[in-house]
């Protein structure tokens, strides 16, 4: 009888576990950057404010974070945008708006910068590269 009960709650327990099949109601997509106002002095252990305009492709789509990349001195950037999943159609948009990059260097040197601003028609990523001098 112990046996019985056991199976039984053994297959409650699988079935109330199943994955349901539902859709996420808003993705992670990069966007690309269309300007970069990069500052002209940065110094050791301080914030430096990078504004980084980029354009909304849809009113769905909304500022999530950025894609940052560290590799020595060097930083690759992109933003990363919600979108939202909606019953109903997502109009263009096509407004700028401008997100801003909040950059500590830890070390003196030049840091090389990478926006990604596109990808050209054989699929190699484009970039508007600066340079970040910290030499105080």
């Amino acid at each position: 009888m112990k046996y019985i009960y056991l199976l039984l709650a053994v297959g409650f327990i699988t079935l109330s576990c199943e994955p349901k099949n539902e859709e996420p109601s808003a993705t992670l997509e990069t966007l690309t950057v269309s300007q970069v106002t990069m500052p002209e002095k940065f110094a050791k252990d301080s914030v430096t404010e990078i504004p980084i305009q980029y354009i909304r492709p849809t009113v769905c789509h909304s500022f999530y974070d950025f894609y940052y990349e560290k590799s020595g001195l060097n930083r690759t950037v992109a933003i990363v945008a919600l979108k939202e999943k909606s019953g109903t159609s997502c109009p263009v948009s096509q407004l700028s708006y401008t997100a801003t990059l909040k950059f500590k260097p830890v070390a003196l040197g030049t840091y090389h910068f990478k926006f990604w601003s596109s990808t050209d028609a054989q699929g190699v990523d484009q970039f508007f590269e600066y340079d970040a001098v910290v030499n105080h």
